[in-house]
């Protein structure tokens, strides 16, 4: 009897045990590990330049969920 491969068992996967696998390969990594792009990097440092240029301009995690939800009405 053929053993399934793995491509053949994870098309059988349902979208949501899809991610659920993404995030526990995702929680693996060390975040040394990521690559990130030189635009990436640029833009990150450019984020982090204003932020501490004007703090007070910064959301907080409830303030950013509060404007995302306020868009999706």
């Amino acid at each position: 009897m053929p053993t399934a491969t793995l491509e053949d068992t994870l098309s059988q996967l349902s979208p949501g045990e899809k991610l659920a696998l993404i995030g526990r390969l995702w929680d693996t990594l060390d975040a040394s590990e990521l690559p990130v792009s030189a635009a990436v990097a640029a833009e990150l440092d450019r984020r982090w330049a204003e932020y501490q240029r004007n703090p007070a301009s910064a959301l907080t995690l409830n303030e950013l969920m509060a404007r995302v939800e306020a868009r999706r009405r």
